[in-house]
């Protein structure tokens, strides 16, 4: 054998060993995580930690679900069933390589894009950051005294700011700002319906609605009211509180909550507006925008959509391609779906479409 052949062939062999060493490491790490949140988890469930760690472990082979998953949904009081029947930030992702057709992702990723696809749902003006000045930013913030920007192709709200342009300094420094902040859009401030000022005066909230659209049919399901508690963004992931609505009313049937803390709100901590029993403004329309809204974007499996409520009907905010999944199966919100979880909405992957039951009337509906 030739020398470079050879040292080829041994510094493989020692990549190879590498990585398996790497792979070994890693599988400890993870172990030893799970053991200690095993011990930590225990304390607050009243089961062993060899319980729940031989749990999380049968738990990772059904669905690969996460520690935060896991805690989130109260895993360990399911049934076999139930826990089959929990969708995972993984179970989806597969769903959505099947199902989802890339080359229009960035129908929803692209701001601006989606502005002008989902026009007829938008409901207010909507310019691209590079054509804007501060002369057009004055006369977005005519109404409002301010403007929303949102950077292209980010989620989770980051990014976003709410602007002042009052006047014509205050519209300088924010077109500065913006010119800073990289290519995105800039829209009119959203002036929400008052029965959601009322919850929350300081922030849009937003109702949050999911989507699936696979070969068998499509589905809305799991809406969810979300507002910030102190922030001017509504946006789950960050200091804001949600609860579900059943999707047959309108009406608000949980309490609130604050995902980021594991604590529940029966009332807005600043307003003192009692979340359960609340109506949602327009839901009958917002339904039916749905309907209307949903099939230009049929080419992507699984949706988030925010849409936001004003005296005149609802519009659409935005969509998210890998939307955040928590509120829907919060183990307190379990009881609206007898325990029961998601998943069956995202089996057709594994050959098992979804079939309609009784137990999802209050959060599943279909859009044929």
């Amino acid at each position: 054998m030739r020398g470079s052949a050879r040292h080829l062939i041994l510094h493989r062999a020692g990549e190879y060993e590498m990585e398996k060493q790497t792979g070994v490491k890693r599988a400890i790490s993870a172990r030893k995580h799970i053991r200690e949140f095993a011990v930590a988890y225990s304390e607050k469930c009243g089961r062993t930690p060899a319980y729940i760690e031989r749990d999380i472990l049968s738990a990772k082979k059904i669905n690969h679900i996460s520690l935060g998953e896991y805690e989130w949904t109260g895993y360990s009081e399911l049934s076999d069933a139930q826990k089959r029947s929990i969708s995972t930030l993984w179970t989806r992702a597969e769903f959505r390589k099947t199902y989802t057709d890339r080359r229009y992702i960035c129908l929803l990723m692209n701001k601006y894009i989606f502005s002008k696809v989902f026009s007829d749902f938008y409901g207010r003006r909507c310019v691209f950051s590079r054509d804007a000045d501060a002369k057009l930013l004055r006369e977005l913030a005519e109404d409002t005294g301010k403007v929303v920007y949102k950077p292209n192709c980010k989620g989770q709200g980051k990014g976003v700011r709410v602007l002042p342009c009052a006047d014509e300094a205050e519209a300088l420094d924010s077109m500065e700002l913006i010119r800073s902040s990289g290519d995105g859009i800039i829209e009119e401030y959203i002036v929400q319906h008052d029965a959601l000022t009322r919850v929350n005066p300081g922030a849009v909230s937003i109702i949050r609605f999911y989507t699936v659209c696979a070969p068998s049919g499509s589905y809305l399901f799991a809406p969810v009211l979300t507002t910030a508690i102190e922030k001017e963004i509504s946006n789950g992931c960050q200091d804001a509180l949600t609860a579900m609505i059943d999707i047959r009313t309108g009406e608000v049937v949980t309490d609130a909550v604050d995902q980021n803390k594991y604590t529940d709100h029966a009332a807005h901590p600043v307003t003192g507006t009692v979340f359960k029993g609340l109506k949602m403004p327009f839901w009958e329309e917002s339904i039916d925008m749905m309907r209307r809204a949903v099939p230009l974007a049929s080419k992507i499996s699984n949706i988030g959509w925010d849409i936001a409520v004003t005296e005149k009907g609802p519009l659409i905010i935005e969509a998210n391609t890998i939307p955040g999944f928590n509120t829907a199966q919060y183990r307190g919100y379990s009881w609206l779906t007898d325990g029961y979880g998601y998943q069956p909405l995202f089996d057709e992957i594994n050959g098992r479409p979804f079939k309609p039951d009784s137990r999802y009337d209050r959060v599943i509906l279909s859009l044929g």
